[in-house]
């Protein structure tokens, strides 16, 4: 190195000697030093990455995010509650008389109320992180229970629905952040699949219990299964290192990725990364003001539009229906067999379907199981529809299982895509800079989707025929497969290689363009020199290694 130049920042090195050792591409015959052709070194190129984390590395990660995941089974106890409980409060009389109305409405007002929670929610996860968001929530989540617990009246069933329907909100992007964020790209895949496989094992449980149990002891259960493990476990692990690098605490940022990362992985470097990326799109501390601004760039509008139209699509193919009105669909189909039993059974597939999806997702890719999910779902929705109509034109006798069958195609295939998809993408695409808002757009989206899908399927089923409710539910099902067409591709990707997909092309690879001087004092006027051709043979290490420095000192 000539005398005079900057030093070469250890962790710059060791990050680029990591990304090239070993590769026969980079290695000259006649000597021991790592060359790299020119433009091989860029944003966004195909280059093999080294392995991150061993296998207790890997299993703090799993633990994490599994933990983390216990806000979303309380989702799945939140929005299965009224499968089977709407047969026992229409007779009880401790609450009073139970109006058709007020059916509809209790089973949908917490996705309305959610709605609130997911503004609420955006501010303290900004605020707290998302760990200590789901810490300091845990608790006020399982009280608020008691309000359906203890009721006495349909006013206060109300009251708990509303109050539980607002922790809906703030739950339901939480653990998908905190997943990601914590996650090697290896497994970000399956870890941001965990919380939709949560949201089916408390939907399982809420099955489950509620076929043995009154409404009362359910809301208790619903309290408890996931509000304990879900407190006590906040308290181990470390905050989001993505989270703590946006808030400056650069020392603690390199304390949780050391918690999360093998003994030998280089953690400065990552936070440099992660901290690069950050200033480089905006995502430093913003105003709520500041970041609506920014929606008028490309990169931050698109993405967020493209996670909302994904919630719209699985809403709409009418998933909120089947897990609100499970046992009021099998009654009427009108079977010898017992509701319960076929809601159990759902259960149980659905929360199948989502494991096959955490270990597909990391295989086979986001797109083509948004397709396969959107075309499964369509033709569960339209055999549905087809077991209606024969009973509407009496020609179901003896197809008893085809309501079952068909319900249980339809949950399968909805979870391998339509359910952990859109959850993962929230995570994956919304830039950081925007996160608060995008990501509050987005469970705006999913609640208020949810609320119109089970407030009006009552009404519809009271206008026209039922089959005809099933199959506008399937139809809407495969719009999901133009959806994926557009969709980026994900998987395996870093999150700062993700942020390249959005960027107008002019600066899609800012390294490719950027003249790289020769290191050493920068000029009085702030200039570098023009930069002649690079070497015909390739650049060495040193060469790259010096103008990433630059760079560094330029930014």
């Amino acid at each position: 190195m000539e005398s005079g130049a900057t030093e070469m920042r250890p962790e710059c090195m060791d990050l680029l000697e990591r990304e090239y050792e070993d590769d026969p591409a980079t290695k000259t015959n006649s000597s021991n030093v790592r060359v790299v052709k020119a433009g091989q070194y860029r944003a966004g190129s195909k280059q093999r990455r080294p392995k991150d984390g061993g296998r207790s590395a890997i299993v703090k990660q799993l633990l994490a995010a599994g933990f983390a995941c216990f806000s979303s089974v309380s989702i799945g106890f939140i929005t299965a509650y009224t499968a089977l409980t709407l047969p026992q409060l229409r007779n009880d009389t401790s609450i009073g008389t139970l109006q058709e109305k007020d059916e509809s409405m209790i089973a949908s007002v917490p996705s309305i109320a959610s709605i609130g929670g997911s503004l609420m929610g955006g501010f303290i996860m900004d605020a707290l992180g998302p760990r200590m968001t789901l810490l300091v929530t845990a608790l006020p989540c399982l009280l608020s229970w008691g309000f359906i617990a203890f009721a006495n009246s349909v006013a206060l069933i109300y009251a708990g629905r509303i109050i539980t329907g607002i922790f809906l909100g703030i739950f339901s992007p939480v653990p998908q952040l905190y997943a990601t964020e914590i996650a090697q790209p290896q497994i970000r895949g399956l870890l941001g699949a965990f919380p939709e496989a949560a949201v089916a094992f408390g939907s399982l449980l809420c099955y489950a219990f509620g076929a043995v149990m009154d409404w009362r002891w359910l809301a208790v259960v619903a309290a408890l299964v996931p509000g304990i493990p879900l407190f006590l476990s906040m308290i181990v692990f470390p905050e989001s290192p993505q989270w703590l690098t946006k808030k400056a605490k650069l020392d603690k940022a390199e304390k949780s990725l050391r918690f999360f990362r093998k003994g030998s992985h280089n953690v400065k470097a990552e936070v440099d990364s992660i901290h690069t990326n950050i200033l480089e799109n905006d995502g430093t501390e913003l105003s709520m003001w500041q970041q609506v601004k920014l929606f008028k760039k490309p990169q931050n509008w698109k993405p967020v539009l493209l996670v909302f139209l994904v919630f719209m699509c699985g809403q709409f193919s009418g998933f909120g229906v089947i897990t609100a009105y499970t046992a009021d669909i099998f009654n009427a189909a009108g079977t010898n067999l017992d509701a319960n039993l076929q809601t159990i059974i759902m259960g149980v597939v659905r929360f199948l379907s989502t494991i096959l999806s955490a270990v597909l997702l990391d295989r086979v890719g986001r797109k083509p199981l948004l397709i396969i999910s959107a075309i499964g779902s369509s033709v569960g929705m339209l055999c549905v529809g087809i077991f209606f109509y024969l009973k509407s034109n009496g020609s179901a006798e003896g197809l008893g299982l085809l309501p079952l069958t068909s319900m249980l195609i339809y949950v399968f295939f909805n979870e391998l895509g339509y359910g952990p998809i859109p959850w993962l993408l929230s995570g994956e695409l919304i830039p950081l800079s925007v996160r608060t808002i995008g990501n509050g757009v987005a469970v705006t989206a999913y609640s208020l989707f949810a609320f119109i899908i089970n407030a009006t399927f009552p009404m519809l089923t009271s206008l026209v025929h039922t089959y005809v409710v099933f199959w506008m539910y399937a139809v809407f099902s495969l719009s999901g497969v133009f959806l994926g067409m557009y969709l980026p591709e994900t998987r395996g990707k870093t999150l700062e290689e993700i942020g390249q997909f959005f960027l107008p092309k002019k600066q899609n690879s800012p390294r490719r363009k950027t003249a790289i001087p020769k290191m050493g004092h920068p000029p009085k006027n702030g200039l570098y020199p023009k930069l002649g051709p690079p070497p015909k043979n390739g650049l060495s290490l040193n060469w790259v290694s010096l103008n990433w420095v630059s760079l560094k000192w330029v930014s």
